[in-house]
């Protein structure tokens, strides 16, 4: 299976890819994630997946791959108490239209987007039923914790040490123990910790 960059073809180079291929869109966002990942963490682990994936199919059969730029934007109104850099939900809906439009008129029939954010998920999938419904394409969606294979469970704790709520979900072990295994960790990442308790809040 061959894969490509979108970026690094000329435009003939995309067209003809679209004739047989599977054009790859990861979405992620830029938001808070506690005190030890960086505002990236979801497009920076959702290009790793994808990227991993593609190495572990590069030799078998099967249709070419285009992989786009990520979005590195996302749904994050939730994380602005923080920091967090986010589009509404009819933007980023409206922002994946284009998208999804613009990949079937150079030429794709076979689109598939991965999402690494929570707040993109219904948003994402709703965009993929609209465009679904309007084009004569195959198009697919997923978030990619979606995809794990394995006993649920299995080897993993129950709740994230040192998380004020012992959080499931942002921020805990999942991205961190990925993030950790990230080829940018060493640059963006040196000695940060998690938390062990809350900070205190002023009245």
């Amino acid at each position: 299976m061959s894969q490509s960059r979108l970026t690094e073809l000329t435009w003939r180079e995309v067209r003809r890819a679209g004739e047989e291929g599977i054009a790859l869109l990861p979405i992620g966002s830029q938001e808070q994630h506690a005190s030890h990942l960086p505002m990236g963490t979801d497009t920076l682990l959702v290009e790793e997946v994808v990227d991993r994936a593609l190495d572990m199919l590069a030799r078998e059969a099967g249709p070419g791959v285009v992989r786009l730029p990520a979005l590195p934007f996302g749904h994050s109104p939730h994380h602005l108490f923080a920091a967090a850099v986010s589009l509404s939900a009819a933007t980023l809906g409206a922002v994946l239209d284009d998208i999804l439009d613009s990949l079937v008129t150079s030429g794709y029939r076979r689109i598939m987007v991965v999402n690494g954010h929570g707040g993109n998920d219904e948003i994402m999938r709703l965009a993929v039923k609209r465009f679904a419904l309007r084009s004569p394409v195959t198009v697919a969606a997923c978030s990619y914790w979606t995809l794990t294979a394995g006993e649920e469970g299995a080897g993993r704790p129950d709740v994230t040490p040192g998380m004020p709520d012992g959080s499931r979900r942002h921020s805990c072990w999942r991205p961190t123990r990925t993030w950790c295994g990230h080829p940018c960790r060493p640059a963006l990442r040196s000695n940060r910790r998690p938390c062990s308790t809350p900070r205190p809040t002023r009245a």
